[in-house]
């Protein structure tokens, strides 16, 4: 029963609410209505004038602009809360019509707010602190970087550039140096200073080629000025001889004494590949590191044996036999200078074709000889492969001369058409090598006979082939056992 009557009393009470709402609403509209149309009838001479109603436009503008100045000029927060509490009621306006309709009364009582004493920044409400100073926009990567949350890096200041003396002071250790760093400088001016002594050596090494190159090429020039390259050979005899000079050899003595020949390897169809002066001294070391005209230099000189005789004249005269065999010895320079070219017989199959001959003139003959054989050693073999071809400078019988040029041909790395007899005047240019003998034990030779009076020079050089049994130092078979040696293999020696 009890609940029936609470719901009978609020529907009363709602009706009776929407019944008040709706009469203020249309009383809003009736002001309206009545502040748009023009007054009925003029007023009466003499009597006051009753002052217009104000318009709802007007009273809204009025009572808004009050507002807004309250706000800006509310002492504190507690002053402005009645009259926020007294305009309440009121209900948002939008778009010029209001969900609520508020009475007149609102508008004709509403307070018109007193100016409030000025206060300072400090006293005023939050929202009116002083705005923050403006500073400059962050960098686009720095405000990308906030609004994702991370980290906003500050941007380094730019360091002064070093100066050149600052960078070469920084490559030695300083000062506040960690250990790690310390040793790491140490080891970088350590390989700067291998590297720039390096340098130095190689680089020496090949100016003193160069100028030793030139040096030699302008003695070539003098020689072949007054003694041409010999083409042909004609007999001549030797019983009382009288010996001249020859133009070419006269230049050279001026330069060096001891001179006692000239050696050229002359190319087929080019330039020859040795074309130096040969001295003599009186022991085998002296023109190591000395070239002809007795200045240190790397390449040396070519030289001749001490032990051999070589056309030893005195008044024209023959003064001693010439050695049976001439061993010429020269260095193997990496430029292909002096007897550099000699290692180019055994890399190139036809390179023997293109050089067959060498050209050895006294500085009172010229002569040519026939390469025979061109075969490597081991100057410290102590073994029965042992062959010490520049030991053997004369030979006292047949039979001592034939073993000594069929050894050679035993060993030589290709087999040529040359025949050698007893008697032929042998030549043996000796070098360095490396190709085979992995040390400095290992020695290139090249064996030649004389040229006899009418033979053509070509006879017999023609057609080389590789020797297919070639007899090689014991430490070569070592390092290779394919290279062994059948002692039973064919050979068909020189001689009866």
């Amino acid at each position: 029963m009890s609940d029936n009557l609470n719901d009978k009393l609020n529907e009363d009470n709602a009706a009776a609410e929407a019944s008040r709402r709706a009469e203020k609403i249309r009383a809003i509209r009736a002001s309206l209505h009545s502040a748009g149309e023009p007054e009925a009838s003029a007023p009466v001479r003499g009597t006051a004038p009753e002052p217009a109603e104000e318009s709802f436009e007007a009273k809204f503008r009025r009572v808004r602009e009050g507002r807004l100045a309250a706000v800006n000029t509310a002492p504190a927060e507690s002053a402005s809360a009645p009259a926020r509490e007294e305009t309440a009621e009121a209900a948002p306006v939008s778009r010029g019509i209001p969900t609520e309709a508020p009475s007149t009364e609102i508008f004709q009582k509403a307070p018109v707010p007193e100016p409030s004493p000025q206060r300072s920044y400090a006293e005023a409400e939050p929202m009116m602190a002083p705005p923050p100073k403006r500073t400059a926009p962050a960098p686009v990567q720095q405000r990308a970087a906030a609004q994702n949350g991370a980290p906003v890096r500050k941007k380094k200041k730019k360091k002064k550039p070093k100066t050149l003396g600052q960078r070469l002071r920084g490559l030695f250790p300083e000062k506040g140096d960690k250990p790690l760093e310390i040793a790491r400088k140490v080891v970088f001016l350590c390989s700067l200073v291998a590297i720039v002594v390096c340098g130095y050596f190689v680089g020496d090494y090949y100016l003193d080629l160069w100028r030793s190159s030139m040096e030699y090429s302008n003695i070539d020039d003098i020689y072949r000025t007054y003694t041409p390259i010999l083409t042909s050979v004609e007999e001549t005899p030797q019983a009382d001889k009288y010996y001249t000079m020859l133009p070419g050899a006269k230049k050279l003595l001026d330069i060096n004494d001891e001179v006692v020949g000239y050696l050229t390897i002359p190319t087929v169809d080019g330039d020859p590949i040795v074309a130096f002066p040969v001295v003599q001294a009186e022991d085998n070391d002296k023109y190591l590191n000395i070239n002809v005209k007795g200045e240190n230099s790397r390449t040396g000189a070519l030289f001749l044996d001490y032990r051999n005789s070589f056309d030893r004249v005195e008044d024209h005269r023959l003064v001693r036999k010439n050695s049976d065999n001439l061993v010429v010895y020269g260095h193997n320079m990496a430029d292909e200078s002096m007897f550099g070219n000699l290692k180019n017989y055994r890399r190139i199959d036809n390179y023997y074709e293109k050089h067959p001959i060498v050209e050895f003139n006294s500085n009172y003959e010229m002569y040519t000889y026939k390469i025979f054989a061109f075969f490597i050693v081991d100057s410290d073999d102590e073994t029965d492969t042992y062959f010490d071809c520049w030991n053997h400078h004369d030979f006292d019988s047949e039979e001592a001369f034939y073993d000594f040029v069929n050894n050679a041909k035993r060993r030589t790395i290709r087999n040529t058409e040359v025949d050698v007899k007893y008697g032929d005047p042998l030549l043996t240019l000796y070098t360095c090598n490396t190709d085979i003998v992995g040390n400095d034990r290992g020695r290139l030779i090249i064996m030649a006979r004389r040229v006899r009076p009418g033979e053509d020079l070509y006879e017999g050089t023609k057609n080389s082939k590789v020797n297919p049994n070639p007899l090689w130092p014991t430490v070569y078979q070592q390092q290779k056992p394919e290279a062994k040696y059948d002692p039973d293999a064919p050979f068909v020696p020189y001689g009866p």
